[in-house]
């Protein structure tokens, strides 16, 4: 005796299935992905705000979840800063001029609109520096300010350091820059390891999105 048996389903019922499977697996994978770019880009910040770096620096701390406005079985979280070097903050080294840095004295204005003041952005903007050549010390770089009506310094500014540069006007030099050879970055962050202890709960993250009312 023989039994035969067929299965038979309407087109599509398949793929249709199949589709009802995938869809909650690549909405939990997404989800996980999401919040634990969330989770390291708050920590993250919050290291590099108790490290004692500006509101500014934090902010250019990021995540991105790809592909960005769908679910995916195979989501990924890019974490990234926009600070191109901010990698010396978390490895610690040395950075070397070329030949020399040249760091902003206390005297020098610390921003040309939103830009952060340098020697190239100061000529730019400003007018020329003048190289001071110290023997047995690190070389300066100043600028001219302009004197007041009793033949002192103005008060250091912009304005005042432009009306120094102006054609014919009464200036004096004034410091603005210091040359040294290279300078050293203590490991003062800690992003690898919160990356990494964040992405030790990615299962737990899963789940949470998998059974969101669970």
């Amino acid at each position: 005796m023989a039994a035969r048996f067929r299965y038979s389903y309407d087109k599509g019922a398949f793929a249709n299935a199949m589709a009802s499977v995938k869809a909650p697996i690549a909405a939990a994978g997404t989800g996980a992905m999401k919040e634990l770019g969330d989770i390291v880009k708050r920590e993250g910040r919050q290291n590099m705000a108790s490290a004692g770096f500006s509101t500014r620096f934090q902010n250019t701390f990021r995540s991105i979840t790809y592909p960005q406005g769908r679910d995916s079985i195979n989501a990924a979280t890019v974490i990234f800063s926009k600070v191109k070097y901010s990698n010396i903050f978390e490895t610690g080294g040395q950075v070397a001029g070329k030949p020399l840095l040249w760091l902003p004295l206390q005297t020098a204005p610390k921003k040309v609109g939103r830009e952060k003041m340098t020697p190239a952005l100061y000529v730019r903007t400003i007018g020329p520096l003048v190289s001071i050549e110290r023997p047995g010390k690190p070389p300066l770089l100043a600028g001219k300010i302009a004197t007041n009506r009793r033949g002192g310094k103005s008060k250091v500014s912009l304005s005042a350091l432009r009306r120094g540069h102006a054609a014919g006007a009464a200036s004096e030099l004034v410091s603005l820059f210091i040359g040294i050879d290279r300078v050293s970055i203590k490991d003062k962050l800690q992003i690898k390891e919160i990356t990494e202890r964040t992405a030790g709960r990615l299962g737990e993250l899963y789940l949470k999105h998998l059974n969101p009312e669970g």
